[in-house]
């Protein structure tokens, strides 16, 4: 049971869950981030961001199957969601963000593709906070 006004995933120190409403999951939303969203490289990854008018962000990841099987992609996806699921609140408030997975992230170990993910990180740290009119609230 959430708090009343918790956003989504932050209930306490103790849960770590990766609920749907931190994902990208509509290619609609994936695409309105690729189309209209800023480029922040890092490594093997590659983020691709956009204000998203809420209190909390949301995660999508893409990986091609240029990168490798499908076995090497899975991995891939669940050593990122793992890395956001424990350092999203590290992340600033109000962004939408599709972490693009690069080739070279094939032979990547753990630590590398961590290493990359907190250099996405502290670029995302440094933006600046837009002053939002309203924001919208987490689904319940």
């Amino acid at each position: 049971m959430r708090a009343e006004g918790a956003t989504p995933g932050q209930q306490g120190p103790a849960d770590q869950r990766f609920p749907k409403a931190l994902r990208l999951l509509q290619r609609r939303e994936f695409l309105e981030v690729q189309e209209g969203g800023q480029k922040v490289p890092s490594d093997c990854l590659l983020a691709l961001f956009k204000r998203n008018g809420r209190t909390y962000s949301r995660v999508g990841l893409t990986v091609s199957s240029k990168v490798g099987n499908a076995v090497v992609r899975a991995r891939l996806r669940r050593v990122l969601r793992e890395l956001f699921r424990k350092r999203r609140t590290q992340w600033p408030p109000g962004l939408d963000v599709v972490l693009v997975v690069r080739s070279s992230a094939k032979e990547a170990s753990f630590s590398e593709l961590s290493r990359a993910f907190d250099g996405v990180t502290r670029k995302l740290q440094r933006l600046q906070p837009v002053a939002e009119t309203k924001p919208k609230e987490p689904p319940r």
